[in-house]
């Protein structure tokens, strides 16, 4: 008896019920062939879902990598930056511990240079009389008479508050503090006179009857000579004026001995 060796083809069913009494039951005849092709899809798709995890993966630890080297990178930089920075603390306040310094040592030459320039010197080379008012008067009184009233003399100009030093023969009418010839008068029948401006809104004015031996616009120091006294020039007025009034020169003028 001859035998059928043809292969015989497995169907697997699904039957999908429901616990409704009412719902109807349906079958799925799934065959091997299919099932096999589906199992290889899935294998598939598991393989290659496996295989872009892993890429995906190495490739955010890579750039994890990176950027944890980049962090290092910037944290070292950021500490040199740090380091250099306190570097450039300490230059800039060395720099302005020596400016301070520097100005307070300018303030101070000119703090210096004002006060030299200052008129505190005595008006005159050696040793002077200081003519008070009543004694003025009082000479004068006595003197009228002998006196020619066209006399020409140095009186003292109370608006001014100035003062009339009276020397001997051979002394000199000096500066009393370096400035600059301001204004030189000589006119015959009046009384001459030199003016100096210190330059800090200190003026002083010195009148005589002699001839002055300065120029005007020259610069003078302190001690310079302006007027040399003589038999008939022994009197000189001296007054000082600050900025826009007139100061007793007996209030500035340094006495030694």
């Amino acid at each position: 008896m001859a035998t059928d060796l043809r292969k015989r083809k497995i169907t697997y069913t699904i039957i999908l019920t429901s616990d409704s009494p009412a719902a109807s039951h349906r079958r799925m005849h799934i065959r091997t062939g299919a099932l096999a092709v589906v199992s290889f899809v899935l294998f598939v798709a598991v393989i290659c879902y496996a295989v872009y995890s892993t890429i995906t993966m190495g490739g955010y630890v890579e750039r994890s990598a990176k950027q944890v080297e980049q962090i290092v990178q910037l944290m070292e930089e950021n500490e040199k930056l740090a380091a250099e920075n306190k570097t450039l603390g300490d230059r800039a306040a060395s720099l302005e511990q020596t400016l301070e310094k520097k100005e307070a040592q300018e303030h101070e030459l000119v703090a210096a240079h004002e006060e030299n320039y200052i008129p505190r010197g005595f008006p005159m080379s050696g040793a002077a009389q200081i003519l008070e008012e009543d004694a003025a008067a009082d000479t004068e009184g006595e003197e009228a008479q002998e006196e020619d009233e066209d006399v020409l003399k140095v009186e003292a100009k109370d608006e001014w508050k100035e003062r009339i030093f009276v020397s001997t023969e051979g002394t000199k009418v000096v500066a009393t503090a370096p400035g600059m010839i301001k204004e030189v008068r000589e006119a015959e029948g009046e009384v001459s006179y030199v003016i100096i401006d210190h330059g800090n809104g200190y003026i002083t004015t010195y009148r005589n009857l002699g001839s002055p031996i300065v120029e005007e616009g020259s610069q003078v120091l302190k001690g310079v000579a302006l007027f040399l006294v003589g038999e008939d020039n022994t009197e000189t007025g001296y007054s000082i004026r600050k900025d826009e009034g007139y100061v007793d020169p007996l209030e500035l003028i340094e006495i030694k001995g």
